[in-house]
């Protein structure tokens, strides 16, 4: 079946399933270019635009009941994301033609950039994502199971020895206060509305855990600027301060503080080295050690 047919199969499935929810006129009018098999698609409705998610049925469906949970918790109640659409009978999914959906409201607004001036919005939005303590159900990230398998990495790599020390200094996060959590903070997972709101997108992982993890993410993956050409790094000073100023306002940040920030960074960067394929591990053990580098520099600018 050719490009064009399978579209035009795809779309069809996808204003069926819509029936569902009880949209009956409606059209596709942006299709997103996610990884894997996944669906996300933004349709107009007589009443507005909605987004379709679906997820392939191979998906544990635990995953899906976190997905939709998570929706209703930190959008339905907090106002924190998009709100999730409820199916007739009061359910948050359907199991259809191989794909769980689930359906939000579409955010109208933009999203936000890599600017000193949106990475303090983000911040503060943070702060406002950690301060929920009610929610029951655990993010995706079992940081003391991971470590396990962390270690059985690059058994034949020069650098393995430095690499399990530094996972012998990291904490146990589970031992600190636990929130919600969204796991991938950043720009690309956050809008900012018409109201002038910051709204997180993608609630894939997000679940109670350390606040810690949520914002360690950045400091390494985000703020070290790796030039692929020539390896040449850079640290994002001034979009790591405005994050900072965002999240803890006046209250002075202790050099304890920034230490347990850069354990979630290491964390989370050693989480996605074996992501990019073989090829790509070297670059990033040598992106490790410079964002590790990098916290004194930032503490004294504090």
């Amino acid at each position: 079946m050719d490009a064009m047919k399978m579209d035009e199969v795809k779309t069809n499935v996808i204003k069926q399933v819509l029936e569902h929810w009880g949209f009956t006129n409606c059209d596709i009018i942006h299709r997103f270019d996610v990884s894997g098999s996944r669906l996300v698609e933004r349709i107009r409705t007589e009443n507005g635009d909605i987004i379709l998610k679906g997820i392939p049925t191979n998906t544990d469906e635990k995953i899906i009941i976190g997905n939709t949970n998570a929706h209703l918790y930190l959008g339905n109640q907090k106002g924190l994301a998009p709100k999730l659409i409820l199916l007739p009978d009061g359910n948050t999914y359907i199991k259809e033609n191989g794909y769980y959906f689930y359906v939000m409201e579409f955010v109208s607004g933009r999203q936000l950039q890599e600017t000193p001036e949106d990475e303090y919005l983000l911040g503060q939005a943070t702060k406002k994502l950690h301060e929920l303590t009610d929610y029951e159900n655990l993010c995706s990230f079992d940081c003391e199971t991971e470590k396990k398998v962390f270690y059985e990495w690059f058994q034949n790599l020069e650098f393995k020895n430095e690499f399990d020390k530094i996972l012998d200094n990291l904490p146990d996060f589970s031992k600190y206060p636990q929130c919600f959590i969204h796991t991938d903070v950043g720009p690309h997972n956050a809008l900012l509305n018409n109201d002038g709101k910051v709204v997180f997108v993608d609630l894939d992982d997000a679940g109670l855990g350390s606040k810690y993890i949520d914002l360690g993410w950045a400091f390494i993956m985000q703020f070290v600027d790796f030039n692929k050409e020539t390896h040449e790094m850079k640290y994002r000073f001034d979009l790591a301060v405005a994050f900072l100023k965002g999240y803890y306002g006046e209250t002075t940040i202790t050099k304890d503080e920034l230490d347990m920030i850069w354990s979630g960074a290491i964390y989370m960067h050693i989480s996605y080295m074996q992501v990019y394929g073989p090829d790509a591990v070297w670059s990033l053990w040598q992106i490790l050690q410079f964002g590790i580098d990098q916290k004194e520099k930032l503490f004294h600018m504090l």
